[in-house]
């Protein structure tokens, strides 16, 4: 978000500064739906594939593994070398590394796992922000009932004000009327005073 030309003259620096980091972290980090489906996916990769020859029952087997770097947060890195040998030895492991469509978690292939963990993670985010693909309503996902109540919230904050404002000109109302018989008072005495002298 950037500020206006004003809107930066109120601020000091350190909220600036604060402000726009804030900014590029972004709303969805640290997002409990994101991380946990991340790490699932992660599990999914470094867990081995059970009923598969045991010598190609997981990547780092093969030559694919992850970057040692923390830096890098999860990088694959693949020895080719490794890899060709591995096809080589035993191409239907490889295959069924990544393919069988087992009954358990532990017995399906990666690319099945994957894939179920990311249809989770979509089901998961949509049961949350809704889905702009389906025809829902606020009412059938989290972020849409939460801005349905903000709403009722604001309607009620505004009749609230209408109530305030209706009863600071009914009171306004009131001290003019006295104010307006203080000065005929006022008038009339004055005229009584005044016509004496």
């Amino acid at each position: 978000m950037q500020f206006t030309d004003d809107e930066r003259e109120e601020l000091n620096e350190k909220q600036i500064e604060l402000w726009e980091e804030k900014a590029k972290s972004g709303l969805l980090k640290n997002d409990s739906l994101l991380t946990g489906g991340l790490n699932q996916l992660r599990l999914d990769i470094y867990s081995p594939v059970e009923g598969i020859s045991q010598e190609a029952a997981m990547l780092s087997q093969i030559g694919i593994k992850t970057s040692s770097n923390y830096l890098d947060k999860g990088k694959l890195i693949f020895d080719g070398t490794k890899l060709r040998e591995a096809i080589d030895k035993d191409p239907e492991s490889i295959f069924q590394l990544f393919n069988p469509s087992g009954s358990t978690d532990e017995t399906k292939g990666l690319t099945k796992r994957l894939r179920k963990t990311l249809q989770d993670t979509k089901n998961n985010i949509e049961q949350k922000a809704g889905n702009t693909g389906t025809l829902s309503t606020n009412d059938s996902f989290l972020i849409g009932r939460n801005l349905k109540d903000v709403d009722n919230q604001i309607t009620r904050f505004e009749d609230r004000l209408i109530q305030i404002e209706n009863r600071y000109w009914r009171q306004f109302t009131a001290m003019e009327k006295a104010i307006q018989r203080m000065n005929e008072q006022s008038m009339y005495l004055m005229q009584q005073f005044g016509g004496g002298m």
